[in-house]
């Protein structure tokens, strides 16, 4: 009866979890970070440019990426792993393997897909796209001419590229562009996970509310002048 029992309790836990709590804490997470960005909005509302420097120079969270950047950030966000369709294959066969051999012995390898900090970066000249590690270190660093990038595109993800890129309908946009004749495509998410190494000073939802209002808006409403 138990042994009956059991299984079918757990996927009921399961399914009250994924489709009745975890919606109503994001949801109440999400008015909450509504609520922190209007009041920012409005106490910094005429200096947006200045007090975004500000935090470039100060914010331990921004502060790294501004200090690799080397220009000033105008807008900034969280994106997935750039990788072409070999990469996300060869990904994919890792964490089957994986997945294989923890079945047989306890054991998996560590799946390597989206494990780490990437960036898209937007100053008033250039894009750039950066790799960071749990460490902190900058493990690749990708700068795009914004007068040379041809073709921009920006929308939903699709079908075909949650398979060739690996990409999440619903979590995530696409941004895509032509440069040097290779098309770049990245996928980035609605907000922006500070660097690694950051450390909060007070109220931490505060602190990224303020930082997503002045960064991760902008970088949104950039793509969203070249949707199409």
């Amino acid at each position: 009866m138990w042994i009956i029992a059991i299984p079918i309790i757990a996927i009921l836990l399961f399914m009250v979890y994924t489709y009745v709590l975890l919606p109503s804490m994001k949801k109440k997470e999400e008015a909450k970070n509504q609520s922190f960005m209007a009041d920012f909005s409005k106490e910094i509302a005429g200096r947006e440019d200045e007090v975004r420097q500000q935090f470039c120079k100060e914010n331990p969270y921004i502060k790294p990426i501004e200090d690799d950047v080397k220009e000033p950030i105008v807008a900034l966000i969280s994106c997935m792993e750039k990788r072409e369709t070999k990469d996300f294959i060869r990904q994919q066969a890792v964490a089957m393997a994986g997945k294989a051999v923890k079945g047989l012995v306890g054991v998996g390898f560590k799946e390597v897909d989206n494990t780490e900090y990437y960036y898209l970066a937007l100053t008033d000249k250039n894009l750039h796209y950066l790799h960071y590690s749990d460490s902190g270190k900058c493990k690749e660093h990708l700068v795009f001419d914004g007068s040379q990038m041809q073709d921009m595109e920006s929308g939903e993800v699709t079908a075909g590229e949650t398979v060739k890129n690996s990409a999440v309908m619903g979590d995530s946009k696409r941004f895509s562009f032509v440069y040097d004749d290779t098309q770049y495509k990245f996928f980035f998410y609605d907000h922006i996970w500070g660097h690694p190494l950051g450390k909060s000073k007070g109220n931490r939802d505060k602190e990224f509310a303020e930082i997503n209002y002045l960064f991760a808006e902008p970088f949104k409403k950039y793509t969203n002048t070249v949707r199409k």
